[in-house]
């Protein structure tokens, strides 16, 4: 990656204005986010009952604990390698920053990667809630 588009995301987390659409890089580009697949199921997003108590998914828990930290990052993985209907799954994640009754830490920032961002296969919904960097 070249440095002014190194230093163009690096802007864009910083100031955190929406989630980030990214071509070319993998999630190995952010050390310490929390990974989550794009073809993961959609039970995984939500979270369930234990007894009577509502639990939060896993992927959540681990960005709570990383609330405090200055680059507290999600990556919503390959999105282009699920349908477009499949990715629909992610809009709640997206355009309100929760999921379920669980709201993301202020300073999360949103990352979906993609080998290479063709239009005709994103949807236009989640297309219309990212930055395209």
């Amino acid at each position: 990656m070249n440095q002014d588009r190194a230093n163009l995301i690096s802007t864009y987390l910083n100031t955190n204005v929406a989630p980030l659409i990214i071509e070319g890089v993998t999630p190995a580009n952010f050390p310490d986010a929390v990974i989550l697949p794009s073809n993961c199921e959609t039970t995984l997003l939500n979270g369930h009952y234990e007894g009577t108590e509502f639990i939060s998914p896993k992927w959540y828990n681990d960005l709570m604990t990383k609330k405090d930290m200055k680059n507290n990052i999600l990556v919503i993985d390959n999105l282009t390698n699920i349908s477009l209907e499949e990715q629909l799954k992610f809009c709640e994640i997206l355009k309100y920053r929760k999921i379920s009754t669980f709201e993301l830490p202020q300073n999360c920032c949103i990352v979906i990667t993609c080998e290479k961002i063709d239009k005709t296969k994103i949807s236009p919904e989640i297309y219309s809630l990212v930055a395209h960097v």
